[in-house]
């Protein structure tokens, strides 16, 4: 077996390693996520690219109003290219990530200082509080690799030495491994911040039962955050679809000041699971593509290695459907098969080149293994992509 990086999720995991003889796959590390998409992957074929690249290049040269869209799945080598072929198209680059609960969640607490390395987490992760996030449903390795099993430096032995928090609206399967299991009403989150907040500043006590959840539990959790010398907060889509947001984002930035000026180390990180959000996230500035794309205001979408029209809402999708598409990325999916020109290329966990960013906004390389395609990246399809654009326009 050869040492390989997955692609699987924003965990980018790498310590695993995969063996590939004809469509078989073996693998050792990889969660079940991350086996079938290597599967799905080896799989895959990529005929050549030469004449469809001419014809994109047509299209993309003749839009009005341009689109580029996607990039989640893409190496961040590949998202640079892809702004520069924005800037030479005067096109607008975009990505879900501009979805208002994806930069939310990022920007809200990444720019605050707010957030730390997976690493750190293993080593040091004392209170680890799954926050309307299900990593048994999304992110399968995150508390075996990183956050619950693992053992540490400050944590001799794993889970042992851990305190485990869960807070959503149901019963999950990451509440088996919790020793706190707090269920509370949909759009209650703030709320529950606010009184948790309040009982550590010494503002309140409870006494009663607090949403539902027994006076007890809380006080029991809550003893335990003034306990622990490290708490780590993993926030999730939970957080954000219960409507209130930005409420619930200030609340867990709030919580994490207060443990801090206690003298506690305190962080708190998202929950993506696609591969290189944070990467995306990192390239872009402004947002507001969704309403746009629903206006009719593009008449061309360059769409990269996202299946755009399987994930956007209906409305955005409809709308999304009406323009000419140029698909670029792995064969498969609504978008490749609605595409005006489609140019397949190979996926980056056989490519094995380039860079992803990890959800913790640390960069991982990927690893060249001889069992690996060499099938044109995106990378190198946007790049000739380009000198045919440059020359078309000359």
């Amino acid at each position: 077996m050869e040492d390989i990086v997955c692609n699987g999720c924003s965990l980018l995991c790498d310590d695993v390693s995969a063996e590939v003889s004809g469509k078989s796959v073996s693998s050792l590390g990889l969660c079940r996520l991350g086996h079938a998409h290597l599967e799905t992957v080896v799989t895959q074929k990529v005929g050549s690219v030469e004449k469809k690249l001419e014809k994109a290049a047509d299209i993309l040269v003749k839009a009005e109003t341009l689109l580029l869209y996607g990039w989640i799945h893409s190496t961040d080598e590949a998202i640079k290219k892809g702004l520069e072929l924005a800037s030479t198209l005067n096109g607008r680059f975009a990505s879900g990530v501009d979805l208002g609960p994806m930069q939310a969640m990022s920007h809200n607490i990444h720019s605050q200082g707010l957030e730390i390395d997976l690493e750190y987490v293993r080593n040091n992760g004392e209170f680890i509080i799954y926050w309307g996030s299900d990593p048994s449903e999304s992110l399968h390795r995150h508390p075996s690799r990183f956050a619950v099993l693992p053992r540490g430096e400050k944590i001799p032995e794993g889970i042992e030495s851990r305190t485990i928090g869960v807070v959503d609206v149901r019963q999950t399967e990451t509440m088996k491994m919790a020793n706190h299991r707090l269920i509370l009403p949909s759009g209650s989150d703030a709320e529950l911040l606010d009184t948790i907040i309040a009982e550590l500043e010494g503002k309140s006590s409870i006494k009663d039962a607090v949403l539902g959840i027994p006076g007890s539990e809380l006080i029991g959790f809550v003893r335990g955050l003034q306990k622990s010398d490290c708490t780590v907060i993993f926030y999730g889509s939970g957080v954000i679809n219960s409507g209130n947001q930005d409420a619930n984002l200030v609340g867990i930035a709030k919580l994490v000041e207060a443990l801090r000026s206690n003298g506690k180390e305190a962080y708190a990180l998202p929950m993506f699971v696609q591969s290189n959000t944070m990467g995306v996230i990192k390239a872009m500035s402004g947002g507001g593509s969704l309403q746009r794309i629903t206006s009719g205001e593009f008449d061309t979408v360059l769409v990269v290695g996202d299946d755009v029209l399987a994930n956007l809402p209906g409305p955005v999708a409809k709308a999304l459907a009406k323009t000419k598409i140029v698909y670029v990325g792995p064969p498969g999916g609504l978008t490749d098969k609605r595409a005006t020109v489609s140019i397949h290329t190979g996926d980056t966990i056989t490519a094995g080149s380039g860079t992803m960013t990890r959800v913790d906004m640390n960069d991982i390389q990927f690893k060249k293994w001889n069992a690996g395609k060499v099938d044109g990246t995106i990378e190198e399809v946007l790049m000739k992509l380009h000198e045919l654009v440059c020359k078309m326009k000359a």
